[in-house]
């Protein structure tokens, strides 16, 4: 009979959705692995990789529309929902229980920028996924002086730094950290830093997560807080 025709084969009926999310599931637990694989030497390998500009000096409203275009291989709550619905969904959960103060807005349209790297040829293992230390650190420690596995968080975090308040760069870099095994780790002011910002953020960030929810107005009317914050381009 020969080989298939191609054409034919993607124009087959599509997936239930239980087959779907049981696929979608799969390769996420692939991601989340190798993420969990990381060690040392592929942290600093990434830190070097990415230490300069990659995608030279751009608007940060501009990466915010790139957004648009990026999904999470491993979330299986948004479920293929773009970065920047997640983005509104966080906005307007935080609006709607009153608690989107002009910091709160900011980070939230910011947390994620590193999630551009999904548009790269880079592996999705080292920009999504939860993080937590690699090896032993002393209580107390300090996240700075502990070593952390590297994603979006940190890719932003080494681009924000400066040019948004020192806390909510903090908590851009540590929003994906997993606070029941990094805890102990905290020295005074990542505990005052966690307790203040990283957990009510967390829940926003996390529980406002569905494809069913569609935002109820356009990215576009947060643009001026991200002009005013960032009126030129910097270097991403």
């Amino acid at each position: 009979m020969g080989n298939p025709n191609p054409l034919a084969l993607r124009m087959d009926p599509l997936r239930s959705d239980d087959e779907a999310r049981a696929l979608f599931a799969g390769r996420a637990r692939s991601i989340v692995d190798r993420h969990g694989q990381q060690n040392r030497e592929a942290v600093t390998a990434l830190r070097a990789r990415y230490a300069k500009p990659l995608f030279g000096k751009v608007r940060v409203w501009q990466i915010i529309e790139w957004l648009g275009q990026c999904v999470d291989p491993t979330d299986q709550r948004l479920f293929g929902a773009s970065q920047q619905v997640h983005i509104l969904q966080v906005l307007e959960a935080m609006e709607a229980d009153g608690v989107a103060t002009p910091e709160m807005v900011l980070v939230a349209l910011v947390h994620d920028l590193g999630k551009v790297l999904l548009l790269t040829d880079e592996d999705p293992a080292n920009v999504v996924c939860m993080n937590s230390a690699i090896g032993d650190h002393p209580d107390g420690l300090g996240l700075d002086n502990c070593l952390i596995q590297w994603n979006h968080d940190e890719f932003a975090y080494q681009r924000l730094e400066g040019r948004i308040p020192d806390e909510l760069a903090w908590l851009v870099r540590y929003h994906s950290l997993e606070l029941s095994v990094a805890t102990h780790l905290m020295d005074a002011r990542d505990l005052e830093l966690a307790e203040r910002l990283l957990v009510p953020f967390a829940h926003y960030d996390h529980a406002t997560k569905t494809p069913f929810n569609l935002p109820s107005g356009p990215i576009s009317r947060y643009r001026e807080v991200i002009e005013d914050t960032f009126p030129r381009r910097i270097p991403f």
